[in-house]
């Protein structure tokens, strides 16, 4: 196995268990083309995230007059990315995966990170 292939294996295995233990749901963190693929989250755990990241609380004013919703949940989670140093964070909404209903809320998608950025990953989450 070269040596690319295990420091990205090692990294997704190591960023699964940080994610694990702030019991963040990102079932499906995977080594997809030399990158880690994040997969889709919902909007609660992306929040979650960008919290742990060190975005600020939303103003509670705010989220009784509009909830998080998938596109600002999103946006929160990509500047608290980018907050951290290195590249951006690919964060797009997209349906959920349940059939298609009227109270199926969209989800944002993460996209994939390098090496590098999955050690950011991990070593950022502040409490």
């Amino acid at each position: 196995m070269r040596t690319g292939t295990k420091r990205t294996l090692k990294a997704a295995r190591t960023l699964r268990d940080i994610v694990d233990a702030y019991r963040l749901d990102l079932p499906g963190i995977q080594v997809r083309d030399g990158r880690i693929a994040l997969g889709s989250a919902s909007p609660a755990t992306a929040e979650r995230l960008a919290r742990l990241l060190g975005a600020t609380p939303p103003d509670p004013d705010a989220l009784a007059a509009a909830p998080l919703d998938a596109d600002r949940v999103g946006e929160r989670l990509r500047l608290a990315f980018a907050a951290t140093g290195g590249d951006a964070l690919d964060v797009h909404v997209q349906e959920a995966e349940a059939a298609p209903a009227p109270d199926v809320e969209p989800v944002p998608a993460l996209g994939s990170i390098d090496v590098t950025a999955a050690r950011r990953l991990v070593a950022a989450p502040r409490f």
